[in-house]
């Protein structure tokens, strides 16, 4: 285990899934990643990066061209080479590390060495590691930060041997063999663009926003060609034969004589556009029902119905590492070590950041920190009339810091806001007003979410 100089910073980044064949790629913030890398790399103190896993999607990526691999192809896009100069760059500084460690998207730099190989080559790397463990005094105390992808802890992305190019698990054939496959085709429908498909959060709740488009996309069709047409269609043919009535000399009900009624026009009106409206209503319930129904029946887990950004498989691998924070298990990737010494616990995979202590028997107190990813999120709103659930798109930019302040461990949990645009139909903008997050200013700065302050704790014992 290294030691590190108290003045060091340790910073996580994980999930930023750089790479992808056209229309598979999910990667939409290379400017603001260089931007971190860059202010990383002017911190007048040793800095250890740590590219915590899923740093790069070569599961979304095909057949590379002989002489080249996923790495170096990725490398080369335009659209990139200024971020991995700013990781050059950041590397060739004194006192500045890299470190990679590997995920469930990016484990082919284990099992095939030309990925290691280059990417040592050009110079963004320093180590490749199964997980990270490093020490400083603090306080004069020892403290231990530990981190690790958090893949071996989904039983769906569980990968037991890295070298093995034939260890696939499930979660590896989901993206070949089905996220992959549908996203090239695009808008196959008004609403529906499958190459967003990568980017619905979670992945569960996939079913509920194929649902939902259509359901939106079909009811706003009725709404626009067919119940409005209809309603003024009708307004124009009863004002018509008023005014014809009204120009013959008799009333809006033809007795000759009578005195214009034109509150019997508008009363018609009225009534016609209740009858109306309520036949849409019955409609529209049918139809929320059917699709609830079917969500129900196919989505897996409560929070594809809407619920909000948590779900069950984040919620059950935050437990899990409790759990292992507790003594009560071992950390998958390195078994040997005993997690009751370890202060700071850092994880990703999930793309759900946060950061919350434990305490531990005897008062000890651990940071569990997730470091999140760099992608844009469609995640799931409860619209109003409870119907299908409306997804919105959401930048979620974050990383981790670690290091020693004013004689206390401080673990820091931060984000560079981003405004994401927005597509959505005018009826998903309708039953989602008011419950659609904010979106922030173009030139937010980057600014910090959570923090943990570890005070120095001497055992009792």
């Amino acid at each position: 285990m290294p030691e590190l100089p108290e003045d060091t910073v340790m910073v996580f980044v994980s999930d930023s899934h750089i790479g992808g064949d056209p229309g598979c790629d999910g990667f939409e913030s290379p400017a603001e990643l260089e931007t971190l890398f860059e202010e990383l790399a002017a911190f007048n103190r040793p800095v250890e990066l740590i590219l915590a896993g899923d740093f790069f999607d070569f599961l979304q990526i095909g057949d590379v061209p002989e002489g080249t691999n996923r790495a170096s192809l990725t490398m080369s896009r335009p659209e990139y080479l200024d971020l991995f100069d700013s990781l050059k760059n950041f590397r060739s500084r004194e006192g500045k590390r890299v470190v990679y460690l590997p995920g469930n998207h990016d484990a082919e730099a284990w099992w095939n060495p030309e990925i290691q190989e280059t990417l040592k080559a050009v110079g963004l790397v320093d180590e490749f590691a199964y997980s990270y463990l490093a020490s400083m005094e603090v306080g004069g105390e020892r403290r231990v930060v530990y981190c690790e992808h958090g893949n071996q802890l989904d039983p769906v992305n569980v990968v037991e041997d890295y070298s093995d190019s034939l260890d696939t698990p499930l979660g590896h054939h989901v993206v070949m063999d089905f996220t992959r496959r549908v996203a090239p085709y695009g808008e196959v429908s008004p609403g529906l663009d499958l190459s967003e498909i990568k980017m619905v959060y979670p992945l569960v709740a996939i079913p509920g926003w194929v649902a939902g488009r259509y359901f939106y996309d079909f009811v706003g069709k009725v709404i626009s060609y067919l119940l409005l047409p209809l309603l003024v269609a009708y307004a124009l043919y009863r004002t018509a034969a008023y005014l014809l009535a009204l120009s013959q000399g008799g009333g809006f009900l033809g007795a000759s004589g009578e005195l214009p009624r034109i509150h019997e026009l508008f009363l018609d009106l009225a009534v016609f556009g209740l009858v109306v409206l309520l036949v849409f209503a019955v409609f529209f319930l049918v139809i929320r029902h059917v699709v609830r129904r079917t969500l129900n029946a196919v989505s897996p887990g409560k929070g594809a119905q809407g619920g909000g950004p948590h779900y069950s498989p984040a919620e059950a691998s935050r437990k899990k590492i409790e759990g292992i924070a507790k003594g009560e298990a071992r950390p998958p990737m390195a078994p040997s070590l005993d997690p009751a010494t370890v202060d700071v616990f850092v994880s990703g995979h999930t793309h759900l950041p946060s950061l919350h202590e434990i305490e531990r028997p005897g008062g000890r107190r651990c940071a569990l920190v997730n470091s999140g990813c760099w992608l844009r999120q469609l995640q799931p709103v409860s619209p109003r009339l409870k119907g299908p659930p409306v997804f919105v798109s959401k930048f979620v930019l974050t990383h981790v810091r670690v290091m020693a302040e004013d004689g206390v461990l401080r673990a820091e949990l931060w984000e560079k806001p981003k405004p994401a645009r927005q597509r959505l139909t005018r009826l998903e903008r309708l039953v989602s007003l008011g419950r659609r997050p904010s979106q922030p200013a173009p030139d937010a700065k980057a600014r910090l979410l959570a923090a943990s302050e570890l005070p120095a704790w001497r055992s009792t014992s």
